[in-house]
Parts: structure tokens; sequence; C-alpha cells
């Protein structure tokens, strides 16, 4: 497993360390759960937005044809 350096502010590395108490887990782990959720979150948003780019580049022909009628 590889290290990261990453620097906080005082007090949001304090509200880590609170939660991170609260739940009996370590600063680490808890912020490798916090950047799963955003990855997973930014992946799902991700899929939207191409799906919905698939669906309005591609014209959707919802037209319905009807036989002529015969002329009497």
């Amino acid at each position: 497993m590889a290290k990261v350096l990453v620097n906080f502010q005082d007090e949001f590395l304090q509200d880590i360390d609170k939660i991170a108490e609260l739940e009996h887990r370590t600063r680490s782990s808890l912020i490798r759960e916090a950047l799963r959720r955003y990855l997973l979150q930014h992946k799902t948003e991700a899929a939207k937005k191409e799906a919905q780019s698939q669906q309005t580049s591609q014209p959707v022909d919802n037209k319905i044809i009807f036989p002529a009628a015969k002329a009497s």
C-alpha cells in the first residue's frame, strides 16, 4: 500500500479525528472511505452525464406512419 502526504487545516483534521474516534476507526480508514465514496459518486455522475449525452445526440424517430387511405 502506498503512502500519500496530504496537508489539512488543523481544524479540519480535528474534525476528522473526532469522527474517527466516534466510529472507532483510524484516521486513514476514515479518509480512505470518504475518498471511495467521492470516487463512486464521481463515477456515477459521469456515467449519468454520458448516458444523457448519448440520448440527446441520437435522434429519436417517434413518428407514427399510417398507410395511405384509399380514395373512394
